[in-house]
């Protein structure tokens, strides 16, 4: 959500904040904006829709090499010009861009109007501007003007700020929301994400909570309560650059069925041929503990329901929490050891990010998975894996949920030391390429299905947390009504909603279910609903609309979830939604 750039002494500084932001469409936005200062003038353009609209804005040259840029999502304020970023504070002393939420922005807003200050907005990050404003008022010292304002401002912030007096320094302070600083060669640059600075940054500093301070073109300053904060230099890798379409008409039709590649290289980063290569420490915590607890969002929730199914079945007590719902309703085992799993594919899930503090001060350990090297749970678990899913664009996840499921799988697997493992996952990716042969025949579907208001997806077992994550990615791109059920529970209630045509997905991929989710299918049928089957061979029957290889039933939602992956998309496609980018939804999610 949201995305900030921003640079100082930068020779090309147009270039790089419309290329930057547009480097973050990924996020989500529904407006952009930037500001710079020329001719000793702050220029502020903002516009409400694409950064292509900006673009269209900023046809002439800027003569300046200090600027700020932003992509909003809105959360305070309809998405309207005069809510758009960047803000200026009623002096027009600062301008600012922010990520996050500021809980308390209506009692300093009230506070400063009661001083005179004037809004023209209704978002938080005027306030913020106006804190500082307020202030510098008294300070006259930009650093600790922040520091100050820091001190009163509750919530979450990532802040990029030019002050009127000084086209040397850009101003930024941290807390909640992610914010980092690239070295460049005599220019140095800001930004939420690391993607806008990969071609222009050699080097990273990740910055922690509550740290503010400065860059100019040969410096950095970093303070933290007025003391003045060390740091380290950390890099990014290389393969962010790979950001091209390469031929595909959607980033997400090209991650789907980049899922293959990225069981590959699972195996090949976690298992060295004879041994797994996880860390032993790890190993050992898990070994040790006593209950796995998982804490994630959506998709990646969904992915965690498989990992506690893995974890029981090597004999570990498993519980899995919405992440939202748990930082407010905490729960921690009274008896043995506890080891959190902390599952997001950016690793800036501001829910989960607040769960792993409460963590973190209750002294237990804990496991990130994420694809974002450095991001912040990445930095601040006890022990971190990877996904090497590459960078995935599209909002809705795909090849990053697959890469979470096997990973798990092979984690459990590393615990026991079960090496035949590698060969079952090996061998699912001849069916994961065989599911990309076959989808022509989703896309069938998907064009019988296209008018529908609303879906629902069964399954037992396994197969009914994959119906979860199939009913999320319908609902997400194509605006479908869609609810997932176990296949039992259809007589309980949600059978009253199906009537005429009313589609209903069904996943078979075990044995042992297999005549009892028909069952389920006879009901639907029996109310004149249209029902679906996507099975594996075994279990096939004539009039299965998907039959695919027989394949370990642990590895089977990696299959079976692309099949929904594959209707998810050309469902939407077939509606002409915005399918990379779909409404009121964004990639990271970095606000509570």
């Amino acid at each position: 959500m949201c995305g900030i750039v921003g640079a100082v002494n930068c020779k090309n500084l147009k270039s790089f904040l419309l290329k930057g932001l547009k480097s973050l469409d990924y996020r989500g936005y529904d407006s952009a904006g930037v500001a710079y200062i020329e001719n000793d003038v702050i220029n502020m353009h903002r516009v409400v829709g694409r950064v292509e609209l900006l673009e269209n804005e900023l046809s002439g040259p800027i003569n300046s090499r200090i600027g700020i840029g932003h992509t909003r999502w809105a959360t305070h304020g309809e998405p309207l010009i005069k809510n758009c970023h960047p803000q200026k504070s009623f002096h027009e002393t600062f301008t600012l861009v922010h990520n996050g939420v500021i809980e308390n922005y209506l009692e300093l807003k009230r506070d400063l109007i009661k001083k005179g200050y004037a809004f023209t907005s209704d978002t938080d990050t005027e306030v913020i501007a106006n804190v500082i404003d307020k202030e510098y008022e008294n300070t006259h010292d930009v650093l600790l003007s922040i520091n100050n304002a820091l001190k009163i401002i509750d919530g979450s912030l990532a802040i990029a700020m030019i002050f009127k007096n000084d086209k040397e320094h850009l101003y930024f302070a941290k807390r909640k929301s992610p914010l980092l600083i690239g070295i460049g060669t005599d220019t140095n640059y800001l930004a939420s994400d690391a993607l806008p600075m990969i071609k222009v940054a050699h080097k990273f500093i990740d910055l922690s909570d509550d740290q503010y301070g400065y860059i100019s073109k040969d410096d950095v300053k970093i303070f933290k309560d007025q003391k003045e904060c060390a740091y380290k230099y950390t890099t990014r890798n290389a393969e962010l650059l790979n950001i091209d379409l390469n031929g595909y008409p959607h980033y997400m039709l090209k991650e789907i069925e980049e899922i293959p590649a990225c069981m590959s290289r699972l195996i090949d980063n976690y298992y060295d041929g004879k041994e797994f290569k996880f860390s032993k420490e790890m190993l050992k915590a898990f070994k040790d503990a006593d209950t796995i607890s998982f804490i994630a969002c959506g998709t990646s929730y969904h992915a965690s329901l498989i990992g506690k199914y893995y974890f029981e079945k090597i004999n570990k007590r498993a519980n899995v929490y919405i992440a939202s719902e748990w930082a407010y309703f905490p729960k921690f085992e009274s008896k043995g050891k506890e080891v959190f799993v902390m599952v997001s594919q950016s690793g800036e899930t501001a829910d989960v990010i607040s769960c792993m503090k409460l963590i973190k001060k209750h002294g237990n350990d804990t496991l990130t998975i994420t694809n974002t090297k450095g991001s912040t749970l990445e930095r601040d678990a006890t022990y971190s894996c990877l996904l090497y899913a590459g960078v995935e664009i599209a909002v809705a996840s795909t090849k990053a949920y697959n890469a979470q499921v096997a990973l798990l799988y092979l984690l459990t697997n590393a615990i026991v030391e079960n090496t035949s493992s590698i060969g079952l996952l090996k061998n699912n990716n001849i069916v994961l390429k065989q599911v990309i042969s076959m989808k022509k025949d989703i896309k069938k579907i998907a064009n019988k299905i296209k008018d529908s208001s609303h879906a629902f997806f069964l399954g037992r077992g396994l197969d009914y947390y994959v119906a979860l994550e199939g009913s999320l990615k319908l609902k997400e791109i194509t605006y479908i009504h869609s609810e997932a059920f176990p296949g039992g529970e259809l007589k309980h209630g949600p059978l009253a909603l199906v009537e005429k045509g009313t589609p209903v997905f069904g996943f078979i991929t075990n044995k042992c279910i297999e005549a009892a989710i028909r069952g389920n299918f006879s009901e639907v049928k029996a109310r004149k609903g249209t029902v679906y089957s996507f099975v594996t061979k075994e279990n096939a029957k004539k009039g299965d609309d998907i039959v695919i290889d027989d394949l370990d039933v642990d590895l089977a939602p990696l299959a079976i979830v692309m099949i929904a992956q594959y209707l998810a998309y050309y469902t939407a496609l077939a509606r002409n939604n915005d399918i990379d980018k779909p409404r009121n939804l964004a990639k990271s999610v970095t606000v509570e």
